[in-house]
């Protein structure tokens, strides 16, 4: 009995732990970052909440979506949920919190997700700036 009792605990310890880090992570993203790519062209990520975003890449049409990041991964998994009408778009990636000024963001192209940051020539792991 007294067993139950200790799984009991020490399973929500760890539900807490890991709510209070989804929500520090939270934290830490919210606001704009912005980067610039070689040609000049500038897009970004505008964390809104929790929950909300907007994304800023030129000729785009999509833009405000929703996000989810499993910070039990690392790096993290990051996942924008794009609507338009019946229609649904999964944006797949990583991220990875610098420091406070910067964050790494990385695309999966491919459909499936990576489970580590890969440079490849299509250039898909962006730096990303905080805005002020």
């Amino acid at each position: 009995m007294h067993f139950r009792k200790y799984i009991l605990f020490f399973l929500s310890l760890f539900i807490i732990s890991a709510s209070i880090a989804q929500q520090n992570i939270t934290a830490q993203l919210m606001g704009k970052w912005e980067a610039t790519d070689s040609d000049g062209i500038t897009g970004s990520l505008n964390f809104i909440d929790s929950v909300h975003i907007i994304v800023s890449i030129p000729n785009q049409s999509l833009t405000e979506g929703t996000y989810l990041v499993d910070t039990s991964k690392d790096p993290m998994w990051f996942d924008i949920t794009f609507k338009q009408g019946k229609i649904v778009l999964v944006m797949k990636g990583l991220i990875k919190i610098i420091n406070e000024h910067a964050i790494k963001w990385q695309i999966s192209t491919e459909g499936e997700r990576s489970e580590t940051f890969r440079q490849a020539k299509t250039d898909n792991v962006i730096v990303l700036k905080r805005k002020v």
